[in-house]
């Protein structure tokens, strides 16, 4: 979904898609304001895009892709209103001449230059439209993925710039249109990284990821088989696509269906899900919410038919305008557990944009049930830690200030507005905590099992490989300079994840990855891992059948407590642990973190199991249930944190 950055500020200059509008050449020199407006103006409905991974960790791939559209005045889809306001911009055919791609070694005292990498219009990994003197006509879409050989790139480095290879790579992509200024993109692709963190049987995914189905007046996401590849260069083994519940229909599900199931693999496999808009329970003007629902484990591509139809396999809804009503949270739930199917709570305390009558997620009239007793149904949990931005830019052609008469002002800085730890932590303390101690007041017993609210991560990008860049429309009421000249956040798919244990492997259609996210056995992170568990075999590992991890629940004896096991994974790149915690909770509330000391030597790996001491407070719960859950956190040489949040493990005392 767009939230109150993203999805009125795609909805400027003809509602923009997901997309750039992009700015004159390197060389060029600056345009004034009026001049861009102007320019801006006249190519309404036109968009380019070009973008790549962030990050390459995939040392099987020997390219590093770069993916480049054109989106010329298409006919949009969906039942949004800003959809239904211009569902269409008519644009003349463009004559696409070529793309070109030139590289230099970061950093703004270097310039691009003045030849891209490769002009042989033979090769695969360049693209030159012209043939026989004539053009390519692009009468409404038209996309492309440019395979560049990393070992192309790095000749080129060679060639043209002095001093060893850079572990990252600045690039330019220029595409040259006949009667317009080549438009161009700038990105920068840390070509030389490490896997992520791994621990055995935790496979990391994206909960929360828009593809090309999404697809409307204010967003576009991408196809399938470029994702994959970037899902690969990020370390992600699983992707849920959550395209908009506004623009599927049983006809569009299934050719997505269709998609997922020519791209999935034992590398790489996608889930068709739904990010559903539905009209909170709460009676008030804002009240659109979001929610990531979840297909079933038994059936991962039956989607959510209704009974008596199985053809109706999607949730099709309105955005909540008055125009177009969405569907009642609840009637939504409803439908999705009865298709064997669960939800998170998308995004549940950002509020959307006023334009798309946006709302948080209310705790008695929203997460709740009827009675009050438990968490509605079909209901698992919360997804808060979403868009993993830290800096933002009002330049979203160039945040990196790579052209030359960039303003640095304009460029990628520290936004604590828009940070994801402090969005984080305040949907933490404001649903997660009052919802896990209303859980535990109402498990008094054995006999009344705890409810359960378990913790999702996803990127919620749009596309995004390297940034996410769009226009704001919001933003610029309060900061013109937003709205003519763009907003970029740093935000990328595969910079967020969920990781979910495993053991069996993910299941041919992701059946083993859905059972875990449905059980909360899982963690988040950005980076690092921690992993913890009780070991009830008393083995001193976590493999065991009765061992209970993440959203697990045991039951110890005070006089033969079973220990408490952790294992952690970091890496050059997140930097060290510099803090382990455990944190407990009781229906009283939770308590402060216990700092867990790291032994000497283990700041990147635990290097196997390390045994955790309960707090005396939990030593002798009697009958009364509690929860334990961790965090670690890391620094990297360049002051950048990283962290890792497991989900709870319930615990319950014994009577006397």
């Amino acid at each position: 979904m767009c939230t109150r950055r993203q999805v009125a500020r795609r909805a400027i200059q003809g509602f923009v898609l997901c997309g750039l509008i992009l700015p004159r050449p390197a060389a060029a020199a600056p345009q004034s304001e009026l001049e861009n407006i102007k320019e801006t103006l006249s190519r309404t409905g036109v968009f380019f895009r070009a973008d790549a991974p962030y990050v390459l960790r995939n040392a099987a791939d020997p390219n590093l892709p770069v993916y480049v559209e054109i989106i010329n005045g298409v006919e949009k889809t969906g039942r949004s209103a800003i959809t239904q306001l211009a569902p269409y911009v008519s644009r003349e055919p463009l004559k696409l001449e070529g793309v070109n791609v030139y590289a230099k070694p970061p950093g703004a005292r270097r310039q691009f230059a003045d030849t891209p990498i490769i002009l042989d219009a033979k090769s695969e990994w360049t693209f030159d439209a012209r043939t026989g003197g004539e053009s390519l006509v692009v009468k409404d879409r038209w996309n492309k993925t440019l395979q560049i050989p990393r070992e192309a790139i790095a000749s080129y480095l060679r060639k043209n710039f002095l001093g060893a290879l850079p572990g990252a790579v600045d690039l330019m992509v220029a595409v040259r249109v006949t009667g317009w200024p080549s438009q161009n993109t700038y990105l920068r692709v840390q070509w030389k990284a490490d896997p992520l963190p791994e621990l055995p049987g935790w496979y990391r995914g994206d909960l929360h990821y828009h593809s090309a189905f999404t697809d409307n007046a204010a967003e576009r996401g991408y196809p399938l088989e470029v994702t994959r590849q970037a899902a690969l260069d990020t370390g992600l083994s699983w992707v849920v696509l959550a395209d908009h519940s506004t623009d599927l229909g049983p006809e569009r599900y299934a050719q997505a269906l269709e998609q997922v199931r020519k791209f999935r693999d034992d590398k790489v496999l996608f889930i068709r899900g739904e990010e559903i808009t539905a009209a909170s329970g709460k009676d008030t003007f804002l009240n659109s919410l979001h929610l990531v629902a979840l297909p079933s484990p038994d059936n991962p591509d039956k989607g959510f038919p209704t009974a008596g139809n199985e053809a109706d396999t999607t949730i099709t809804t309105g955005d909540g305008s008055p125009s177009n009503p969405a569907i009642p949270l609840k009637a939504a739930l409803e439908r999705i557990a009865a298709a064997g199917g669960f939800a998170y709570a998308a995004h549940p305390f950002d509020p959307v944009s006023p334009v798309l009558r946006g709302g948080e997620w209310d705790l008695a009239a929203d997460f709740l049930a009827a009675d009050g007793k438990g968490l509605a149904p079909g209901l698992v949990g919360l997804a808060p830690w979403n868009r993993a931005t830290t800096v933002t830019a009002d330049d979203a052609r160039d945040p990196y200030c790579m052209r030359r008469g960039a303003n640095p002002a304009d460029c990628f800085k520290p936004d604590q507005k828009a940070n994801h730890y402090a969005r984080l932590e305040k949907a933490i303390e404001r649903g997660w905590q009052p919802l896990l101690a209303k859980g535990l007041a109402l498990s008094g017993s054995a006999s009344s099992p705890s409810f359960k609210v378990f913790l999702a991560a996803g990127s919620d990008a749009h596309g995004d490989f390297n940034y996410e860049a769009t226009m704001d429309s919001v933003d610029f009421l309060s900061k013109p300079s937003r709205g003519l000249a763009g907003y970029a956040e740093d935000n990328a798919f595969g910079k967020l994840s969920t990781v979910v244990y495993c053991p069996r492997g993910m299941g041919a259609r992701g059946e083993n990855v859905l059972k875990a996210l449905r059980e909360g056995r899982s963690v988040l992170s950005n980076g690092p891992l921690v992993i913890a568990g009780i070991d009830m075999d008393g083995d001193g590992a976590l493999a065991g059948d009765r061992d209970v991890l993440p959203g697990g629940e045991a039951t110890i004896d005070k006089h033969h407590q079973p220990s408490v096991q952790m294992q952690w994974a970091s890496s050059p790149e997140f930097g060290p642990v510099t803090s382990l915690r455990l944190i407990w909770g009781t229906s009283a509330g939770e308590s402060a973190p216990d700092e867990i000391p790291i032994p000497p030597g283990q700041e990147l790996s635990s290097k196997g199991f390390m045994r955790v001491v309960l707090p005396p407070a939990l030593a002798s719960l009697g009958p009364d249930a509690a929860y334990i859950r961790f965090e670690a956190r890391t620094r990297n040489s360049g002051g950048e944190e990283f962290r890792c949040y497991t989900n709870p493990l319930w615990i319950r005392g014994v009577s006397e």
